[in-house]
């Protein structure tokens, strides 16, 4: 009996090797990883039955990074939104951010809510965590609790979103960097040495045999 995979989350690592290793510009170095995404995407959810797609483009952390590369991301980020705002109809996924979007301009902000009110009529959805920390999320969740009757995990940013059957990090690192903390306890892990930009279908569907074979036990 094939186990069941509703929910493939990401860890993207890697770009940054990938383009000084291929001769890229960080814009076109992190425009191709952001090209990966979609491409992937589009494979899971057309050859399996997965509804969820979590991946994480930019921790909380990364924001101390250098100016000139947040600059890059974000207006690779515009890009993206103003491409599939204007191309909806070939999404056949809704797309979902999640992360504190206060560093990014209004004007972003707006594009991204514009574009979370499309293909609604879609049950399959594509979650692009910015800005995110796992520890962060359980943090303000846990302040909220304090004053608060709700369950829990209701008051995450990922309320609502089942636990990842799935994690693949590429870029060659084993460790989880405070994505999805509190959802990863009975996900099963895979650590690529694969930067992100390379990762492939073939890759996937690898995994994907893998994972079918894994006796999955929810307990030790």
């Amino acid at each position: 009996m094939k186990n069941i995979l509703n929910h493939i989350a990401f860890i993207m690592d890697g770009n940054n090797r990938w383009l000084k290793k291929n001769n890229y510009n960080k814009y076109n170095g992190y425009k191709k990883g952001a090209n990966t995404l979609i491409n992937l995407s589009n494979f899971i959810f057309d050859n399996t039955n997965a509804k969820y797609i979590s991946a994480f483009a930019l921790s909380k952390n990364n924001l101390s990074r250098s100016q000139n590369l947040i600059s890059t991301l974000k207006k690779i980020l515009s890009e993206f939104l103003n491409k599939v705002i204007e191309e909806e109809k070939k999404y056949k996924f809704n797309i979902k951010f999640i992360g504190d979007r206060k560093f990014l301009s209004k004007q972003i902000n707006n594009k991204i809510d514009e574009l979370e009110q499309l293909n609604k009529v879609h049950k399959k959805y594509l979650l692009i965590y910015i800005n995110y920390s796992g520890k962060a999320d359980i943090e303000q969740a846990s302040l909220k609790y304090t004053n608060n009757h709700s369950k829990f995990d209701s008051l995450l940013m990922t309320k609502g979103i089942p636990d990842p059957d799935i994690l693949i990090r590429t870029g060659g690192y084993n460790r989880l960097s405070d994505f999805l903390l509190y959802k990863l306890t009975f996900t099963e892990l895979y650590f690529l040495k694969k930067l992100w930009p390379e990762l492939n279908k073939n890759d996937l569907s690898k995994i994907f045999i893998n994972y079918n074979s894994i006796e999955r036990k929810f307990g030790l």
